[in-house]
């Protein structure tokens, strides 16, 4: 199945996707989907039980799958694909910060990567969360 399922006390249910389906997404997805739930749909689910398990559930997401693969992804590719990923993000961190938020230390330790272009571009995100 790749449906996680959330039963609400008035009997409705909330579906969203699996966290395996979630590890086949391109590196971004992940932080736009946890962000727009959080942001966008959490607090019209109306059950503050539900609710509480939707984030936490946001929370194993980004810590299980998110973080883990962006970290392995800036450890073990090459600098031009470092580089092409850094440009989405930091497309995505001037549209929507608060996505970029759970990966500013990861960004912060590209700030110090003998690369110069990269360390730039880290900087430059990590200077459009600050603002």
């Amino acid at each position: 199945m790749d449906i996680k399922l959330f039963y609400k006390e008035n009997g409705n249910v909330v579906q969203l996707i699996e966290m395996e389906k979630i590890q086949e997404w391109p590196l971004e997805m992940p932080l736009i989907f946890v962000e727009y739930i959080k942001s966008n749909k959490i607090r019209s689910y109306r059950d503050t039980k539900v609710e509480a398990e939707i984030s936490q559930y946001l929370d194993e997401i980004l810590n299980q799958t998110a973080i883990p693969r962006i970290k392995q992804f800036f450890e073990g590719s090459n600098q031009e694909e470092i580089l092409s990923i850094l440009s989405i993000f930091e497309e995505l961190s001037e549209t929507n910060t608060r996505a970029i938020i759970p990966i500013q230390k990861l960004l912060e330790n590209l700030t110090k990567q003998t690369n110069k272009t990269i360390t730039l571009q880290a900087r430059k995100i990590l200077s459009n969360i600050k603002d």
